[in-house]
């Protein structure tokens, strides 16, 4: 199928990610977080999101995957952003960090693409 076919009815987003996997990004994420007060939470959150979504597939009506969903944000190559977000996590005393989340899930859309079967 091509992009030039556009969507067509019935075509959805199907996440197939197994929670079983989860298990060691939880633990990294964890660790992280005791250590560094909370503020690990701006690394660690762009890979939560590029993991969930690189395990989303576009599907047909009849629940046949047509493509799937392919993220390739790299919170280390705007490391500028997650400095200011540091400083105003610090300043705010931990509030940014609410407000980061929807930064990160922005900026990790924005760098996912479409890859046709």
């Amino acid at each position: 199928m091509s992009a030039a076919m556009g969507l067509q009815p019935g075509m959805r987003l199907k996440n197939d990610m197994v929670l079983s996997r989860a298990w060691l990004p939880f633990a990294v994420w964890l660790v992280v977080s005791i250590c560094t007060f909370g503020l690990g939470w701006l690394i660690v959150s762009g890979h939560f999101f590029k993991f969930v979504i690189n395990e989303t597939y576009i599907v047909d009506a009849k629940g046949e995957r047509l493509g799937r969903l392919a993220c390739n944000y790299d919170v280390e190559d705007s490391m500028g952003q997650v400095g200011l977000w540091l400083v105003a996590s610090i300043v705010t005393l931990g509030v940014a960090l609410l407000f980061y989340s929807f930064y990160a899930a922005r900026a990790a859309l924005n760098a996912t693409e479409i890859e046709w079967f």
